[in-house]
């Protein structure tokens, strides 16, 4: 069967491999053998490859972090899933394979009312959304602010925002943006320059912020600095800045800001995931969270599926040898 491995650490393009494997063995109990429908290809599976990631597997092995599968055969005595359900791939189960072998219990049965390009991308940037939202127990009316407010994780922030009853900043670069998530359901929208926190503090008063979360880092950081007001906590989850956290030396002192590296793995988030999977689902089955499309590739196509993500994102990975 066909799967894509990491066979060093290093540039992905040379260290990415389409190749052929055995097909895992038949499931045994308690576990369930998946066909994987759709499988991303995102920033983090890059810095996986690149040895930047916080998880560091063993070689060579597929990676892919997320994806969404059928379940062929089930081992015995489970229970939690049947053959020709809907699932999400669970932590620690890469995608990037034809088919794979999970614990039934770890596995999120999906709506089939959801479409496969949308569910191939519920496990990450929703999920990673409602633990940012969550960092702080912020009161009804309360406000957040972001930047990459047009990604994955930033337009999930501006719904899990509103299901929590917390009102969104959102920072962006371009201007035919705002319009766009202003209809998305954003309270604020401004475009990254050199007037933009005056620009905030004209459309929210003197209304504290007490989270800021950035996507991007480097000199980007300093405008949420600006926004965030006394005691406020600044979670740091992206780098697509590719530079790393360096805020003016009294930036965060003057204002008592704390700081924070989130990474959505860590253990003490790991419990919270299944019901954040099922709350993402739901929203996108509701209508009310649409993830960002993208084009589909077959598998087989990897390295012109790379070429694509290196110009223009996100990309999905078509595993299924008996689609069209």
């Amino acid at each position: 069967m066909l799967a894509i491995h990491l066979t060093q650490f290093g540039e992905p393009e040379k260290s990415l491999k389409v190749v052929d494997v055995p097909a895992p063995p038949a499931p045994t109990a308690g576990q369930a053998l998946i066909q994987v429908e759709y499988a991303p290809l995102d920033h983090h599976d890059l810095l996986l490859a690149q040895g930047i990631y916080p998880l560091r597997p063993e070689l060579p092995t597929a990676i892919g972090n997320e994806g969404v599968g059928t379940v062929v055969s089930v081992g015995p005595d489970v229970t939690e899933v049947r053959p020709g359900d809907r699932v999400l791939l669970p932590f620690g189960v890469f995608s990037w394979s034809a088919q794979v072998v999970a614990k039934a219990a770890d596995l999120s049965v999906l709506d089939k009312s959801i479409s496969l390009d949308q569910a191939a991308m519920l496990s990450i940037n929703p999920v990673t959304a409602g633990l940012l939202v969550g960092l702080r127990d912020l009161p009804a009316g309360s406000w957040v602010v972001q930047n990459a407010a047009n990604s994955g994780v930033g337009r999930s922030v501006i719904v899990f925002a509103k299901e929590r009853g917390l009102r969104t900043i959102n920072i962006v670069r371009r201007a035919e943006l705002v319009n766009e998530l202003e209809d998305f359901g954003a309270d604020v929208v401004v475009v990254d320059s050199a007037d933009a926190g005056a620009r905030v503090r004209e459309a929210i008063g003197s209304d504290p912020v007490l989270l800021g979360l950035d996507g991007v880092s480097g000199t980007a950081t300093a405008l949420l600095l600006d926004v965030l007001t006394d005691g406020a906590l600044l979670a740091i989850y992206g780098y697509l800045s590719g530079r790393p956290f360096t805020p003016a030396p009294d930036a965060l002192k003057t204002k008592n800001i704390t700081t924070t590296e989130f990474w959505m793995y860590q253990d003490e988030f790991l419990p919270r995931l299944p019901a954040l999977n099922a709350q993402s689902a739901r929203l996108v089955a509701e209508g009310r969270l649409v993830l960002p499309s993208a084009p589909v590739y077959k598998a087989a196509d990897f390295p012109e599926a790379l070429v694509y993500f290196r110009k223009n994102g996100k990309v999905l990975l078509d595993f299924n040898p008996h689609r069209a």
